[in-house]
């Protein structure tokens, strides 16, 4: 088979494009998902693991986007419950009121997020979250804890701490494995759609899409509609099909794991979302009998040689 028509070409095979896929499949639209590697091995393959709802996103005023990220996570929990679990978190706070001021001024435009939050911050932002999230609901809402209980809970919490917020959020032990029951529900669904990994888009010439295939032969594919689900590597793409862009700007996120018997069983399933001594919100939970600590933020601008460096994991083990 050289010469097939698809309705709709999708170009990456991430979480995007294998959900987009499931769902043109199932509304009988004839499909096409290819992926220069294998499907979920990307950006899908290498997050902190959290199906969180943007608790982060709240201080910058993002409120639409809050109540659509808690409505996708609590659907997960109900429609991929064998990937997708709740997450109970602690959110440590070092003061009372500090931070408030910086949070008012979000109500002014500012964009810029606190640099530290007390626990009255705490407190109205995990109310928000609760407010927010409340939307087929699967998880509790949040409480709050003082000093003492906080640390009769997890007794390797800082002494510095004044309380701290309860609350949770979703964890997905395997994200590639959800892409991959993506894509094989959008085949079931259309068998005349086609799914193609470790198939990579050629330069265009001529009306054609033309594809690489594993076995040196090529796959030469017309559409009235191409996706651009690529993730970081949009541009590249764009360059592929005739159009210059710069519509990505790169920036990586690392994360460690750490074999840490104590600190496993001290989290006790828990994530702790707390702020590193620079303002910037950090991670650490149990994840497959480790500990998953993260994430930066560090601008790069290709995807294809990230690495997380030395000097990110001496910055994870010093917040620690």
């Amino acid at each position: 088979m050289q010469d097939e028509y698809f309705d709709v070409i999708i170009i990456g095979g991430g979480i995007n494009g294998a959900g987009l896929f499931r769902d043109l499949c199932e509304q009988g639209v004839r499909c096409l998902i290819v992926d220069k590697s294998d499907f979920g091995a990307g950006t899908s393959a290498a997050p902190s693991r959290l199906i969180h709802g943007g608790l982060k996103y709240l201080e910058t005023a993002e409120l639409r986007l809050v109540a659509e990220s808690t409505h996708e996570r609590n659907r997960l929990l109900q429609n991929a419950p064998h990937l997708v679990k709740p997450l109970p978190s602690m959110l440590p706070a070092f003061s009372w009121l500090r931070g408030s001021w910086a949070a008012l001024r979000t109500l002014f435009g500012s964009t810029s997020a606190p640099r530290s939050r007390g626990a009255l911050l705490v407190k109205i932002g995990l109310a928000l979250y609760d407010f927010y999230g409340s939307r087929d609901r699967m998880m509790p809402r949040h409480k709050m804890l003082r000093h003492t209980a906080a640390r009769q809970m997890v007794p390797a919490l800082t002494e510095r701490i004044t309380a701290a917020g309860l609350y949770y959020d979703a964890t997905i032990t395997a994200p590639e494995r959800l892409v991959l029951e993506l894509i094989e529900d959008g085949v079931a669904a259309n068998p005349d759609s086609m799914a193609c990994s470790w198939t990579p888009l050629q330069p265009r010439e001529g009306k054609y899409l033309t594809f690489k295939r594993p076995d040196g032969s090529t796959l030469n594919a017309t559409t009235r509609y191409v996706v651009n689900a690529a993730g970081p590597w949009i541009d590249t793409v764009n360059g592929h099909l005739g159009e210059k862009t710069t519509f990505i700007g790169g920036t990586k996120g690392s994360h460690i794991l750490l074999d840490h018997d104590e600190l496993v069983r001290q989290l006790d399933g828990r994530m702790i979302y707390f702020e590193a001594d620079d303002g910037r919100i950090c991670l650490v939970f149990p994840y497959e009998g480790r500990v998953l600590v993260g994430s930066s933020d560090i601008p790069a601008n290709d995807p294809d040689s990230v690495s997380c460096e030395a000097d990110e994991v001496a910055y994870f083990l010093d917040s620690l």
